[in-house]
This record gives structure tokens, sequence and C-alpha cells, in this order.
């Protein structure tokens, strides 16, 4: 059977610790991901981004990725597991939450575009492990606020709930860990330089 389990798991150290660093958002919904790439037990070797289908990429053979950096302890990434043994499917709801600082004209119009769009996601947690979201389906904007507290304290900037539902758990690509090239953490992606970064201010 394909779903015969093949590996054990020991306790391992404990050295982990949670939460997101870093979104790499495609600028919009790309169709072929997992026909180009080559993935293997969820791990991600070779995009082959060149053969990417994302609407908008420039005629160049990089894929555009927008980076947004992200404040430590304020954003989130869920996978539910949804499984039903009656009807023999199972699919992975795949969430992410994520809250950004300040609220400025620039920002409240990408994520209006966000809202309307649907795409992928590549996220980066604290571990430096990079997660693609939304593989095949795109993630959707859910929900979200744009928001200004009555306190001092209190948060002036926007939080967003983006989803997907999938045949596939969010495929991983893994660092090298303690790398210290300019490539990392994409340094175990054969055509890493094919990604063109795009920064914001």
């Amino acid at each position: 059977m394909a779903c015969n389990l093949t590996l054990g798991r020991l306790v391992d150290c404990k050295d982990s610790i949670g939460g997101l660093r870093t979104l790499y958002i495609l600028p919009n919904f790309c169709s072929n991901i997992e026909a180009s790439a080559t993935i293997a037990d969820l791990e991600m070797t070779d995009a082959d981004f060149q053969d990417w289908d994302t609407f908008g990429t420039p005629t160049s053979s990089k894929q555009t990725l927008l980076v947004y950096d992200l404040r430590p302890d304020l954003s989130s990434m869920t996978v539910n597991f949804t499984s039903d043994p009656a009807t023999g499917t199972t699919f992975f709801n795949q969430t992410l939450s994520v809250t950004l600082q300040k609220i400025n004209h620039d920002t409240t119009n990408q994520l209006k575009l966000a809202a309307y769009n649907r795409s992928q996601i590549f996220v980066r947690d604290s571990m430096d492990n990079i997660f693609l979201l939304g593989m095949n389906g795109g993630l959707n904007i859910t929900g979200g606020t744009m928001v200004t507290g009555a306190a001092k304290g209190d948060l002036s900037g926007y939080t967003l709930e983006f989803s997907a539902d999938e045949k596939l758990p969010p495929i991983q690509i893994t660092p090298t860990l303690g790398a210290s090239t300019a490539d990392y953490p994409w340094d175990q992606l054969s055509d890493k330089a094919d990604i063109a970064f795009v920064y914001g201010t």
C-alpha cells in the first residue's frame, strides 16, 4: 500500500523555538508548482522556477517573491489534518495568522490586492525552515482587521488570516544548519539563483 509507514521517531533535543520570521509571497497564483518542482517526501530540492506560470512574472528567468519581514511573537502557522474514514478522504487545512505593525496607505493597498487575489506563500520559521503554503490551490485571505487600538500600547496595524485546503501538508525547504552563505536558508534549493526578492521600505 502507498500509505504504509516507513519510519519511527525518537524523542529529540529541546532546542526548537516557535514563531515566524518572514513571508515570501508570490505576486499572483501559480498553477503548476507541483508539476514543475522536484519534491520527495514533502521536501522540495528544485523548484524549477523558470517553468512556473505565475501571472505577471517578469520575462527574465527569475521568479519574483515579495518579502514581508515579521516581528517576533505575533504571527503563526497552523496545519489541521482532516481525515474521514467513512468517505476515505484526507486534506490539510493550512492557516497563516499574520500581524503587521503600523498603518500606511501602500500596505493597505497591497493587502486590498491580496484580499482580491490568491497566491502561494513561502513561510520562514524561527528555525529557518521554509514551508510552501497553498501549493496547489493558493491561499485566500479569509479575515483580518486594520485597527488602531484605544490605549497607547494597543496595536496600530493589520491582522490577517490566510487559509488553504490542500491535498498535502506544507512542502518544506530545509536549510543547511549553521550555513553562513548568502543563499541561506534557501541553500538546499538547487535553483535558488532564480529567485528575485523584492523588499519594501
